[in-house]
């Protein structure tokens, strides 16, 4: 009882993971890792087919020896390449037929048969089914006989899209040969399982057809040609279950099955691509149908070619449509980073400009910053200097006074001496302090003038009156009434300095705001 019970609890938990085995971003990464190394598992084979060939050719070893290795070799290309399989096939026959070794000849002959049907010369497999039908086969190759019978009617079916009355009178032919061929099985076994599975399935028993088939994925490598029949059956199952992506996953899982076994001969890809195109996967259904066409010419499985012709079409055209989408996608993306690289550059380049722009004026500033603080500077020392002057002549009047020198403190005020000195004082801090912040003033003022109108500089530091009447210019003091009142002249007088200067500019017009030029930094 506890054992019916483990059993029973134990197939519950395996059913209900298998329900939970949808097609999944994992499958589909593993299944592309195998196609990437699809071309390892060929050189496998082709260094068995290799081997067997060796065996074949070799003449000094025993017929039986090499008959066998013919017949394997026919069978190793059966899903590999057709072709060569059918040409083994017959050096086999061949062979066994000189060495008189009839059940030899009779498992090749029935091999080329089953190849027969791959390569879809139906007609002439028929033809030759009926010739073995008439042959008293040892009950040791009944199972090659039903099992070539029975794929050979399963091709013809599929030929047939399965409708009309052809379709039914190829697919009770299968089911009949399948039946008989379970008869020759020994219970148990990985085949019989298979099969058995089949006949669960007619029946409807769909829970244990796939219990069946699951005992037989325990017993075998994912390599096994019967795996990969087994998992496809398995998602023919999830298909009348109308669950399409439990169906998709042994797809996926068959794909990878065919991959690692080099069956070229397959259809789990192609009805994975199928699936894939209804979801709108249309890169990988591409990329997957591509893969099952090449493997069906390769093979040369005629029936695989009509079928993927008959797919190919609307895969091919809705990844096109895919291709297109996304190269107009990119070009409007690529547009939109243009412009935007075009916006970021002219960005880049004016706020470069600005930063310029700020240096200049930051310069200009701490420029005009200096000024202000040596003007502050001179004016100070300036004031100082006219403050002690004025204390000094405080004294000078107070003691003149006390002492009573009128006479004489009113001669010294009536002498042009006292403001001759005053004034030459006032010209020689000007100056020094006018040419301490404009240095090059007196040489970028003369290139504002005609060459022969250049005026000279007798004495180093000091200007001429006409310079300095335009220093104060310089400084900003427009006003004639005031300059004159600075340097103690008429207005008239320096109205007529600053007319015979403009008259020997270069540019009579501007010359008044070139002057204001001189010095900046920009």
């Amino acid at each position: 009882m506890k054992t019916i019970l483990a059993l029973f609890v134990s197939t519950l938990f395996t059913f209900g993971a298998i329900g939970q085995l949808k097609l999944t971003e994992g499958d589909l990464v593993n299944l592309d890792r195998e196609i990437a190394l699809a071309s390892q598992y060929d050189r496998q084979k082709y260094a068995v087919i290799d081997s067997l060939k060796s065996i074949f050719l070799d003449k000094i070893i025993p017929y039986n020896r090499r008959i066998k290795a013919g017949i394997e070799l026919g069978k190793q290309y059966e899903s590999f390449i057709s072709d060569s399989s059918l040409v083994y096939y017959d050096k086999a026959m061949q062979l066994a037929e000189a060495g008189k070794d009839s059940l030899s000849f009779l498992t090749a002959r029935i091999g080329k048969v089953k190849v027969l049907g791959v390569t879809g010369f139906y007609s002439e497999a028929v033809a030759e089914l009926e010739t073995l039908e008439k042959i008293a086969i040892p009950k040791s190759m009944n199972f090659l006989f039903f099992d070539c019978a029975r794929q050979l009617y399963d091709y013809m079916l599929g030929y047939t899209q399965s409708s009309g009355t052809y379709s039914n009178i190829y697919h009770l032919k299968s089911r009949s040969y399948r039946d008989s061929l379970c008869t020759t099985l020994p219970q148990g076994s990985s085949l019989y399982k298979f099969y058995y599975a089949e006949v669960l399935q007619d029946r409807g028993k769909l829970s244990q057809s796939r219990s069946e088939l699951f005992d037989i994925l325990d017993s075998i490598p994912s390599n096994n040609a019967l795996y990969a029949r087994a998992t496809s059956a398995l998602a023919g199952l999830a298909i009348m279950d109308k669950d399409k992506e439990t169906a998709a996953h042994y797809w996926a899982v068959s794909a990878i099955s065919d991959i690692r076994g080099s069956i070229k001969e397959n259809t789990s890809l192609q009805n994975l691509a199928v699936y894939l195109y209804s979801k709108g996967d249309f890169e990988r259904a591409y990329k997957y149908i591509c893969i099952s066409l090449d493997d069906a010419n390769f093979c040369n499985a005629r029936l695989r070619n009509m079928q993927i012709a008959k797919n190919m079409p609307l895969i091919n055209s809705a990844y096109k449509k895919e291709i297109d989408t996304k190269q107009d996608s990119l070009v409007f993306a690529l547009s939109i980073v243009s412009v935007l690289s075009l916006g970021l550059i002219i960005a880049v380049v004016l706020i470069l400009y600005q930063i310029r722009k700020l240096k200049v004026t930051r310069r200009s500033l701490k420029r005009a910053n200096s000024i202000k603080e040596e003007y502050m500077g001179h004016f100070l020392d300036l004031c100082s200097i006219y403050m002690e002057r004025l204390d000094n002549f405080n004294k000078i009047v107070s003691r003149k006074v006390s002492t009573g020198q009128i006479e004489d403190l009113l001669k010294m005020s009536k002498s042009p001496k006292f403001a001759d000195e005053q004034n030459k004082l006032f010209y020689e801090n000007f100056d020094s302090a006018f040419l301490h912040i404009y240095p090059s003033f007196v040489g970028d003022f003369n290139s504002l003038l005609l060459p022969e109108e250049q005026i000279e500089v007798k004495e180093y530091g000091k200007l001429t009156m006409e310079l300095r009447i335009f220093a104060f210019l310089r400084m900003g003091i427009e006003d004639s009434n005031k300059i004159a009142s600075f340097l103690h002249y008429s207005v008239n007088t320096i109205y007529a300095y600053r007319n015979k200067i403009r008259n020997k500019a270069k540019n009579r017009e501007t010359f008044d705001e070139d002057v204001m030029k001189i010095g900046n930094l920009d």
